[in-house]
């Protein structure tokens, strides 16, 4: 925290910092070519890991402190981490399921929705032209 500056700047220098990391690796992605499989699968890595402590510390860790005040989960709250373990179970399982469901529908990568784009502006441009080509046109040229 910077004592001397004014709550407003300190938020506008974090969010500018935040903004800049993000950017920063975002930038990645046009100085690697999308070839590289294990810089990739490092990067997923990182950022699951980064998503992990950033859930356990804003969110996981204050409900396990929730729940130890609450005299709902034993005298000393000593079963404080039920609800927070079953709250991250059925997150997980609705990431779990929504894969499956994903892939039921034969999309296994996000590139495969890419391609697909590209497969539909592809045929549209080149539809265009073939209509043009082939069939009449009513002002009859």
């Amino acid at each position: 925290m910077l004592i001397d500056h004014n709550p407003l700047v300190q938020t506008l220098l974090g969010t500018l910092f935040t903004w800049g990391l993000t950017a920063a690796g975002a930038a990645m992605v046009i100085i690697f070519s999308g070839t590289q499989r294990k810089l990739l699968d490092s990067s997923l890595g990182f950022a699951a890991g980064v998503m992990l402590a950033a859930s356990y510390w804003s969110l996981l860790a204050p409900a396990i402190e929730m729940a130890e005040q609450s005299s709902l989960y034993g005298a000393r709250g000593q079963f404080a981490f039920i609800p927070v373990a079953v709250g991250f179970f059925f997150g997980a399982l609705f990431v779990y399921l929504t894969d499956l469901i994903i892939s039921s529908c034969g999309i296994e990568s996000p590139n495969f929705l890419l391609d697909l784009e590209r497969i539909n502006i592809f045929i549209n441009e080149n539809m265009k032209d073939f209509v043009i080509q082939h069939l009449p046109h009513p002002e009859g040229h």
